[in-house]
């Protein structure tokens, strides 16, 4: 038998982990909870009757990996559910999360499936994914026509629309019930650990999902990282990934994207808040990390030009990447000899359920590269160079602006030059301070600089 379920998210009223501490078979489960629908959780020891992959069930961690990270559903109440990637040790915000063997991530399948030899094969299985609204339940018994490989199950998962999908435990242990479908797979063995959903059974309204394209940019750093700068100072990388932050967010908007940005000051944003407030938006269509690049060593460097880093070549950031490439070449900009660098270890594109690229701008550590980067022109060239590269990923054709920009007045391109020439720096988090009033001490300072600058000897 095989039975596929598809359960709207806003008719999910509670979502539970269930510890069959009994070894309880479905039915009497079913009976007991009277769920509107149960599923089969993770894999389990049968010798020790306990989980070997994180699980945690209404805020008690019942399984945690110490070494690795792993990706799964993670919830408070269901209708919340979400990718997450519970890191080592089990710690998570959600009260709720099962990991099992992962299927799906961004819409694309896993070239490289991880589980033990005892559970390949073509079994019975269940399977869980989402869309941006639905959550899928697959179900089929063993020994079935519809038995699958994990990697047939996989790409089956991919067919049905999956953004995310994981698969749990199957052979002899597949046990799946819906109510409203009356089924009831009930494998040879119980299940140590289901999953249960309680449901609204009244009529809810219908809200159409949107179809906004939605990207998040993460602008690196914060205003408190002094480390990341030009040798002499006159460059801090948190403060361009913010302006150019600023400048792709304008364009994107302008086309109709829904932009989220990880930070809008200089507040710092660990890691995994930047991550989770990707995952945390349903159908994020793509995660842009926004950087300059740094060579070792103190001083200056030879090593110049613009790069972007991914997951892997099969990762949907890798797509994305590619198209930004493209414009960011047919723009005159300057790329390195392997301008797209896989890299599995970077934290944001590790643990970024949606397609991500992290972008090096250039070389903070290159004297050439840092007067282009400081320069504001410049930077508009880039981020119109970008958005171009990101549109055409997300299927949207550029368009000019209207009016052409207004003529810079004599300020702002005093401005420009004073802060190009690095004659005005501001302060650690780059706010320039021009409304407020000159100091002797700031005016003293911006007229040494000038003088060493211009009258070196």
């Amino acid at each position: 038998m095989v039975h596929i379920e598809r359960t709207p998210l806003k008719k999910i009223l509670r979502a539970a982990v269930y510890r069959n501490t009994k070894k309880l078979p479905l039915s009497e489960i079913v009976e007991r909870e009277k769920p509107d629908l149960a599923m089969t959780g993770v894999f389990y020891s049968p010798a020790k009757w306990a989980p070997v992959c994180p699980v945690k069930a209404d805020g008690t961690v019942l399984f945690a990996d110490q070494q690795d990270s792993y990706w799964a559903l993670g919830w408070d109440v269901g209708a919340d559910v979400l990718p997450i990637l519970v890191p080592p040790g089990g710690e998570s915000d959600c009260r709720n999360y099962v990991a099992n063997c992962l299927l799906v991530r961004a819409g694309r399948p896993q070239q490289k499936l991880y589980y033990n030899d005892d559970v390949g094969g073509r079994r019975g299985r269940v399977a869980v994914g989402l869309t941006k609204d639905t959550w899928i339940t697959y179900g089929a018994s063993d020994g079935s026509s519809g038995a699958m490989t994990p990697e047939d199950l996989r790409d089956y998962m991919v067919g049905q629309g999956c953004q995310f999908a994981v698969m749990m435990d199957g052979g002899g242990k597949v046990n799946l019930y819906v109510r409203s479908a009356n089924v009831l797979i009930q494998g040879k063995d119980p299940s140590q650990n289901l999953i249960l959903l309680y449901l609204d059974d009244g009529e809810t309204e219908e809200t159409p999902v949107s179809e906004k394209k939605a990207v998040v940019l993460d602008p690196g750093h914060d205003a408190s990282n002094l480390a990341n700068k030009s040798p002499d100072g006159t460059y801090y990388e948190h403060e361009f990934a913010l302006d150019m932050g600023n400048r792709l967010k304008a364009i994107l908007e302008r086309h109709g994207v829904a932009v989220t940005m990880t930070r809008t000051g200089g507040e710092a944003v660990s890691l995994a808040q930047r991550c989770k407030i990707a995952n945390n938006i349903r159908g994020l269509d793509l995660f842009v990390s926004l950087h300059s690049n740094a060579a070792a060593g103190s001083g200056w460097s030879s090593a110049s030009g613009w790069s972007a880093y991914v997951f892997g070549e099969t990762s949907g950031g890798y797509a994305a990447a590619q198209r930004i490439l493209e414009a960011v070449k047919a723009a005159g900009i300057a790329v390195r000899s392997s301008p797209i660098v896989e890299d599995p270890s970077l934290y944001v594109l590790k643990g970024t359920v949606a397609p991500a690229v992290l972008i090096e701008h250039g070389f903070h550590t290159n004297q050439e590269d840092v007067e282009k980067l400081r320069n504001s022109s410049y930077r508009q060239r880039l981020a119109e160079a970008e958005a171009r590269g990101i549109l055409d990923y997300l299927g949207i054709a550029y368009a000019e602006e209207d009016t052409p920009a207004a003529e810079p007045t004599e300020a702002e391109k005093a401005v420009e030059w004073i802060t190009s020439e690095g004659i005005m720096l501001g302060n650690s988090a780059g706010d320039l301070m021009l409304d407020q009033p000159l100091t002797g001490k700031r005016f003293a300072v911006m007229l040494y600089r000038y003088h060493k600058k211009f009258h070196p000897t």
